[in-house]
């Protein structure tokens, strides 16, 4: 018989009400024990809804309880280096929330120390198990679109109601919280997928500026890039438009497969002798799969889909492209 899980979760906000928390209790052999975040009264809230037994008030606490095995670290990107620093040192798996740190040297130095201390470590680069995106691995890997030549992206987004005011900035546009903008919160996710699909990006080149002064991260980004395997991509990502849009191509020697990234709409392949739409919705909670997954390769079952190494390589692509503006703004 397969062990259950036992984790232990840190943070308890948006992202872990429905994307992420509920999965620990639903998957198979997983099991969410203790719940902490910095508001204690929002620790007890999500304890008491999602029938977890323990709800600690300090960090320390819940590592020190012998019962957590793994930890989820669902926090914003300043505090994931020094919490999966803590994680590991007390011998727990760790779970981490893309990006992993705010910086590509955060994320060697959290490899390193894993390693050290013998427990594994994962990446909440979870799309690399949702079923529409393991559909589109599947078309590409068995040749229906042949040789895959190029792969474009465009997230086009008209401004938050929050952003318009710095008084009500979220922190994913507060540099020194985030380490970046939207393009490293959303367009990391993209980057990681591309990697799963074409192998590692060897070559990249970027552009970030901020064109409407709302706030100090980038707002605007373009960048180009080479896969070892040969794929070349092209990418544009805005945040202060007057129009939404979210489109990603990508184009083969025999077709091509066209979808949005950031929704469940059907999938499109096209080649010389079909025409496919193909529904595929997203689970109720979308981490779930990637979790079952971290539950299975705990378990000796099968690897999870996300690899730690490929996690360190889209932090690094997205330094590379970010890097000009951010020695231009001094973060």
């Amino acid at each position: 018989m397969m062990a259950t899980i036992q984790w232990g979760m840190i943070g308890c906000g948006a992202v872990a009400e429905v994307k992420s928390g509920p999965g620990f209790y639903k998957s198979n052999n997983s099991a969410l024990v203790a719940v902490t975040s910095a508001d204690v009264a929002m620790t007890r809230s999500f304890a008491e809804r999602h029938g977890v037994a323990k709800a600690y008030d300090t960090t320390a606490e819940l590592l020190a309880d012998p019962a957590v095995q793994a930890v989820y670290v669902a926090t914003p990107p300043s505090s994931h280096k020094p919490l999966a620093l803590d994680v590991a040192k007390a011998g727990k798996h760790v779970y981490v929330e893309k990006p992993m740190a705010m910086r590509f040297e955060e994320c060697r130095e959290i490899v390193e120390v894993c390693e050290q201390r013998g427990v594994r470590l994962f990446v909440a680069f979870y799309r690399r198990a949702m079923p529409r995106f393991l559909q589109i691995k599947q078309w590409i890997d068995a040749g229906v679109i042949g040789e895959v030549r190029t792969v474009r992206a465009v997230q086009h987004q008209r401004p938050a109601p929050e952003d318009l005011s710095r008084a009500t900035l979220p922190w994913r546009l507060i540099p020194a919280v985030s380490g970046g903008g939207k393009f490293l919160d959303m367009g990391i996710h993209e980057l990681d997928l591309f990697d799963f699909l074409f192998g590692a990006i060897e070559e990249v080149h970027g552009i970030a500026s901020n064109q409407a002064g709302l706030y100090d991260v980038e707002d605007t980004v373009t960048a180009t890039w080479r896969h070892a395997s040969g794929v070349q991509g092209f990418g544009s990502w805005c945040y202060v438009c007057g129009n939404d849009e979210d489109y990603v191509e990508i184009v083969g020697s025999k077709g091509r497969i066209s979808f949005e990234f950031f929704s469940d709409k059907p999938l499109k392949l096209v080649t010389d002798t079909q025409s496919v739409d193909m529904d595929i919705p997203n689970p109720a909670h979308v981490q779930q799969p990637f979790i079952q997954s971290i539950v299975d390769d705990l378990n000796g079952v099968a690897p999870c889909p996300g690899n730690v190494e490929s996690a360190v390589r889209s932090t690094w692509v997205a330094d590379e492209v970010l890097k000009g503006y951010r020695a231009q703004k001094g973060y």
